[in-house]
């Protein structure tokens, strides 16, 4: 065989493998090797929220995430969004999470639905797992001020997880879903980890 058909043939068998894998390459920081889940770095979203609460200090914050809840789920009453609003603040200030990003994160898990439980046995607002809350000191799932203290908390914990890499805020939101571990062992996130993630962000933005 000569060079150039040596070529025709590697080039084919390069096209056979990437088709495959689905394209699923190895990503910075994720595993070291070939990625076992496909890697995304551009996401149906206009913009990635900035994961901080100094950024949107300058804010009404408060007022504009009860507004979002009272719209979002209108079987919410003034007091629970009051309640939840200043939970999200009070603890986006202490953990330096951006409340809006937990506010978000919300929506998609509960609907801030404080009552809401899945069927792999999550519970509340943010739907921790009984191990998950027993970790991050929530001895009350369904109370929505312990929920969103743990949620908040939970959150800052894979913000800092992965602070160095380009996609924090994509593999934060991709780790609530499915674990950090998960996607540090596979080299990245799912399919469903960037849908989750993309209306997540989306649901930011109208906030």
């Amino acid at each position: 065989m000569d060079a150039a058909g040596a070529i025709i043939v590697l080039i084919f068998v390069i096209t056979i493998i990437s088709s495959s894998t689905g394209g699923r390459i190895s990503i910075p920081g994720l595993g070291g090797g070939q990625a076992t889940v496909p890697i995304y770095t551009n996401l149906n979203v206009d913009a990635i929220p900035d994961p901080t609460f100094i950024s949107v200090a300058g804010e009404n914050q408060q007022a504009n995430i009860e507004k979002f809840i009272l719209k979002y789920n209108k079987n919410t009453s003034y007091w629970n969004a009051n309640l939840m609003s200043a939970s999200m603040v009070k603890y986006g200030s202490i953990y330096n999470v951006n409340p809006k990003l937990v506010c978000a994160l919300i929506a998609r898990e509960s609907a801030f639905n404080s009552k809401s439980i899945s069927s792999s046995g999550a519970v509340g607002l943010g739907q921790l797992m009984p191990a998950t809350a027993s970790a991050l000191e929530v001895e009350d799932r369904y109370d929505p001020e312990q929920n969103i203290m743990g949620t908040t908390r939970y959150m800052k914990f894979l913000l800092d997880k992965w602070k160095s890499h380009p996609q924090q805020v994509t593999l934060a939101l991709a780790s609530y879903l499915e674990g950090h571990s998960a996607i540090s062992r596979n080299g990245g996130y799912s399919t469903k980890s960037k849908s989750y993630a993309e209306d997540i962000i989306r649901i930011y933005w109208k906030i």
